[in-house]
């Protein structure tokens, strides 16, 4: 009874540090602070967007930021979690929500959000990273070069 009442009590703990690092991610990205945004990724940090880009490499990732947070300081995205999944034992969870953003694209606002996993790993430290999130636009709105489809996946025959 007690191995469950502690593993209980540590999920409990392991979620509310999982959900407290994606909120220093949302202030992060509102004060465009991209060295706080690097200390939330693994190191082999991999991202599908909303528009199906795919990144790999916390390094990478940090560079990809710093180029958006220059090109565009309207730019703002906010990742809210729904529900949080751990295996305790393994240092492994998932978390799923819904994600909303807004940035400029050639002077028009562009308004997009949708729904979004993400595999989140304890580290040595006992801190949670970010391995991987996967972002699925659901709605895009603004002007047609803002709102792009992702480009077809091509298939060999």
């Amino acid at each position: 009874m007690f191995n469950i009442i502690n593993n209980t009590m540590q999920k409990i703990e392991s979620s509310r540090k999982i959900r407290a690092a994606r909120e220093r991610f949302n202030i992060a990205i509102a004060n465009k602070n991209v060295d706080m945004i690097r200390t939330l990724l693994a190191p082999s940090y991999h991202i599908v967007t909303g528009r199906s880009a795919q990144n790999h490499d916390a390094h990478e990732e940090a560079i990809r930021w710093s180029e958006t947070f220059r090109d565009d300081a309207t730019v703002i995205y906010r990742r809210t979690p729904r529900k949080i999944t751990i295996n305790q034992n393994w240092g492994l969870a998932q978390e799923i929500g819904k994600w909303q953003g807004s940035y400029t694209i050639g002077g028009s606002p562009i308004r997009a959000s949708g729904i979004y996993a993400a595999k989140w790993q304890r580290a040595e430290n006992s801190e949670w990273l970010l391995q991987v999130e996967v972002f699925t636009t659901l709605h895009c709105t603004g002007s047609p070069t803002g709102c792009l489809k992702p480009d077809p996946i091509s298939v060999s025959p």
